[in-house]
């Protein structure tokens, strides 16, 4: 299985100075597949999505966050992009996916039950393949600025199942880093709003590298 180059993000929040970082960053690397964890508007329309989708030159893998409208998902079909609740093969490696993120009591557009999201995100999985959510599993780059944890336990599970190689999330914007079992390296790569992005070398192991762009331009969120 050849190694392949992935360029990671999430949480781009509508920035469109932050798409233009990630489209130089696809340019100026050799990146085989571009993977986006959601949030690409903040309660936005569907249209800055497509936008984002029809940018890339390069195979996209995504999946909505909280802050997505659902028809996003509809989008990120459209355009062959989406791994929510699925799974797709790129590169001779199984990639699956689940969207969204708990309730937490904000009302955002795209809320799932806990139970649901862990069964539906469990009824893709693969052994061993690549897992993309927008929330994190439990405990892996999850703190918030309060120092709790904000990750799934649901996603924990499915994760300690199916040890994929690769678990890639986004979702707690102050949480960007890696962590590493046994069995998988969990990358939350930060938000993309705010300038960050993580390539990834992924062969029998990922080696993370993070990337901090100076933008003209940060937001701070809670979420």
């Amino acid at each position: 299985m050849r190694p392949l180059r992935i360029l990671a993000c999430s949480d781009i929040h509508g920035s469109s100075e932050a798409l233009q970082m990630l489209l130089r960053a696809e340019q100026t690397s050799p990146y085989d597949l571009v993977v986006m964890c959601g949030d690409f508007t903040t309660f936005g329309t569907t249209q800055f999505t497509t936008r984002v989708m029809s940018g890339f030159k390069t195979k996209v893998i995504a999946v909505p966050g909280n802050c997505d409208v659902p028809d996003t998902v509809d989008v990120l079909e459209a355009s062959g992009s989406s791994v929510h609740n699925t799974q797709v093969e790129f590169g001779g490696r199984r990639f699956f996916g689940f969207g969204g993120a708990l309730p937490g009591g904000s009302d955002m557009p795209f809320e799932v039950e806990e139970d649901i999201m862990e069964r539906s995100l469990r009824s893709v999985a693969v052994e061993g393949g690549v897992m993309v959510t927008h929330m994190p599993s439990y405990g892996m780059n999850d703190l918030t600025k309060s120092g709790k944890h904000g990750g799934s336990r649901g996603l924990l599970r499915v994760a300690r199942e199916f040890k994929p190689v690769l678990a890639l999330s986004g979702h707690i914007h102050e949480a960007a880093g890696k962590t590493m079992t046994k069995d998988t390296t969990f990358v939350n790569p930060g938000p993309a709003k705010n300038g960050f992005y993580a390539s990834i070398a992924l062969g029998d192991v990922a080696e993370v590298e993070f990337h901090e762009v100076k933008l003209s331009t940060r937001h701070t969120t809670t979420y």
